[in-house]
C-alpha cells in the first residue's frame, strides 16, 4: 500500500536477530520459544515469524487461537503453542492446524478427547502462584494420572509463568518458589520424559546476569535444572529488568513520523485542547504527524519528548488523534517560518532509533506514561504501517 503520510514504524530485522542470536548463544540446548502474540507485541507477527523461522527457530508462542491460524494460513511451519484456554470448537482448529494446546484445565483435556482422532501432542500448565491459568499444583498427580498412557494425549512438557520474574536470581523469593514447585510437579511426570519450561525475559536476563557473574550452583533454582525460556520483550530490544546492559539487546523498532508543518506561537498564546501549554516566549512549534489513534499516548502530553535533528524536543500541549505539537525553538535557532516550511517533511523520532544514532528508548516514555515498554510497543496501531529493513540471515 502506498504511504501518503510519513508515519510508520520501522522494524529492524538485524537488531532482531542479533537479540536471537543472543538467546542461542547462551542456551544453545534449551527449548527456546519466542513470543510473537499480540502481532509481535506490536511489531507484525507474521512477518517475524517467518524470520525467525529462517533463524532455526522450531518453536512460536501465541496467546489466541486466531494469532496461530493466521500464522499458518501466512505460510509459518513452525510449532505453534497457544497458551489461552480453548473449547471444543478451539480443539478442533488447534489440532487441524497442527498447533500445540497449552492445557491448563480439565474442560480443555476433555475437549481433546471429544475431537482428537489421533494421538495429541500437549504442554499442561500449572498455575505455580499466579493465579491466572493452569492446574493447581496440588492436582499434578491426579493430571499425571489422568494421562499417563492416555490414548489420545501426548504430553510432552509442563511449564508455568513467573509472575515477579525480576527477582528470579534471589533463592528466597516468589519466583525461587514457584520454579521449586515446577520442579517438584516434573518429578511426577518423570516416566512422561518431559521437559518444563518457565523463563519469561525476566527469568532469562537474571540466568544471563548469573552466567556472566560466574555463579554455577545447582541447587539455585534458577539453575535445578535446564529451564525451556519463552523470551517475549527482550527479542525485541528491551530489558523488563531496567538493565539494557544484560544481553546486550538492541531494540527492533523505531516509531517514525514528520513535520507537517511549523508554527510561530508567540509568548503568552497556548496550544492544542484544553489550552494546557502556554508559550513563555515566542516559540516556533512543530506539527508532527501522529497522534493517539496511532497508538501514541494522551498521557504524555506535557510530559515526553521526541527526537528532532538529533535532539530532544519537548511535547507542548494535548497530544490530539492525529497529531501531536513540539517545541523545536532552541533546534531551529531563530530560522524564520517561510525557511522552515520549506524544510518540512523533516523526520521526527517518536522512539528508536534517529540516522546519528541516538536513541529515544520506548521505556523512557513508558515511565513518562506510568506504564511499561510492552504496552507502548503493542498500542502502536494498525494504520501505522511497519517497514521493515535488514533481515539477511547472519
Amino acid at each position: 500500500m502506498e504511504m501518503f503520510r510519513k508515519t510508520f514504524a520501522e522494524i529492524n530485522l538485524d537488531n532482531l536477530t542479533h537479540n536471537i542470536r543472543v538467546l542461542q548463544k547462551a542456551f544453545p540446548q534449551r527449548f527456546l520459544c519466542p513470543m510473537v502474540k499480540a502481532n509481535g507485541y506490536g511489531h507484525g507477527d507474521v512477518k517475524l515469524a517467518l524470520h525467525l523461522e529462517k533463524l532455526g527457530i522450531e518453536n512460536l508462542g501465541v496467546c489466541l487461537i486466531e494469532e496461530g491460524l493466521l500464522l499458518r494460513h501466512n505460510g509459518v511451519k513452525a510449532n505453534i503453542l497457544v497458551f489461552r484456554g480453548f473449547d471444543k470448537k478451539g480443539a478442533k482448529a488447534i489440532i487441524e492446524n497442527n498447533m500445540t494446546a497449552v492445557v491448563s484445565s480439565w474442560e480443555q483435556i476433555e475437549a481433546l478427547e471429544q475431537v482428537a482422532d489421533k494421538k495429541v501432542s500437549v504442554h499442561v500448565k500449572f498455575d505455580t502462584g499466579m493465579n491466572r491459568l493452569g492446574f493447581r499444583t496440588e492436582e499434578a498427580q491426579k493430571v499425571f494420572d489422568r494421562l499417563n498412557n492416555h490414548p489420545k494425549i501426548e504430553v510432552k512438557a509442563v511449564c508455568t509463568h513467573l509472575y515477579i520474574g525480576e527477582n528470579a536470581d534471589e533463592v528466597d523469593q516468589t519466583s525461587a518458589h514457584q520454579l521449586q514447585r515446577l520442579n517438584k510437579i516434573s518429578e511426577i511426570f518423570k516416566s512422561m520424559n518431559v521437559f518444563c519450561h518457565a523463563l519469561n525475559s525476566s527469568g532469562i536476563l537474571n540466568l544471563m546476569q548469573m552466567q556472566k557473574d560466574g555463579v554455577n550452583d545447582a541447587s539455585h533454582p534458577l539453575m535445578m535444572q535446564k529451564w525451556g525460556i519463552r523470551p517475549g520483550l527482550m527479542i525485541y530490544g528491551y530489558s523488563s529488568l531496567g538493565r539494557p546492559d544484560v544481553g546486550d539487546l538492541k531494540p527492533v523498532m523505531t516509531l517514525k513520523s514528520v513535520v507537517n508543518t511549523f508554527r510561530d506561537v508567540k509568548a503568552g498564546e497556548t496550544v492544542s485542547y484544553g489550552a494546557r501549554w502556554t508559550a513563555k516566549r515566542d516559540s516556533v512549534v512543530a506539527v508532527v504527524s501522529i497522534g493517539y489513534g496511532d497508538g501514541y499516548h494522551r498521557l504524555l502530553s506535557n510530559q515526553s519528548h521526541v527526537l528532532f535533528k538529533g535532539q530532544k524536543a519537548p511535547i507542548t500541549g494535548t497530544v490530539c488523534m492525529d497529531y501531536l505539537m513540539v517545541d523545536v525553538t532552541d533546534i531551529v535557532q531563530g530560522q524564520d517560518l517561510k525557511s522552515l516550511n520549506a524544510q518540512i517533511d523533516q523526520e521526527v523520532i517518536l522512539f528508536g532509533w534517529d540516522k546519528s544514532n541516538h536513541l529515544l528508548s520506548a521505556d523512557e516514555l513508558a515511565r513518562k506514561a506510568h506504564t511499561i515498554s510492552y504496552e507502548m510497543l503493542t498500542s502502536v496501531g494498525e494504520r501505522v504501517p511497519r517497514v521493515y529493513v535488514g533481515g539477511e540471515k547472519r
